[in-house]
């Protein structure tokens, strides 16, 4: 019903957004790649759609393409600067593209331990970037659960770098204290 609603209405944003949702909330329903075209379409049209960003860094999270994905959400911080969730999903998917690279990294084969380690120091300073995201968002909702969990673990991972243990050391004994 709603690729024949699409079809009959290209510019109906509820129906595309119905698409974004199925699509990428359960695997094998479709093709989220299908979608981008018409996303982008929605977006020259409607370039301050909250709705449509947020989706757009869905389909883009589907479509394991991390940068995309976080420009999404960046751009919804620029629409709802002081609102929780657009900053929490900023960090989480610069996580969930560090986490990428780790699984990359642990996949590799004959690395040497100092390719290794550049290689390392990379995905920290993709962890890194992160961090500012998440303290906003835990800022505006100091009580989430889940970003002083994330904050504290990657503080914790960062520990060594200027500043971070001191903020593992907050992030911990918040997380310690839930």
């Amino acid at each position: 019903a709603l690729l024949t609603g699409i079809k009959l209405f290209p510019k109906n944003i509820t129906i595309l957004d119905g698409l974004m949702q199925l699509y990428t909330a359960e695997t094998g329903v479709g093709d989220p790649a299908e979608l981008t075209d018409m996303v982008e379409a929605s977006l020259k049209e409607n370039p301050e759609n909250y709705d449509l960003w947020f989706s757009r860094g869905r389909v883009y999270y589907a479509l394991k393409n991390y940068d995309e994905c976080i420009k999404s959400f960046e751009q919804c911080v620029k629409l709802r600067p002081e609102e929780f969730e657009p900053n929490f999903y900023v960090g989480f998917f610069i996580i969930e593209k560090a986490n990428a690279e780790v699984e990359k990294l642990n996949a590799s084969v004959g690395l040497s331990y100092q390719l290794y380690e550049e290689k390392n120091a990379e995905i920290n300073r993709i962890y890194a970037q992160a961090v500012p995201w998440l303290e906003k968002a835990h800022a505006i909702n100091p009580t989430d659960v889940a970003t002083i969990e994330y904050l504290n673990g990657i503080c914790f991972r960062l520990r060594d770098l200027d500043g971070m243990m001191d903020k593992y050391n907050k992030y911990h004994e918040l997380y310690m204290n839930l």
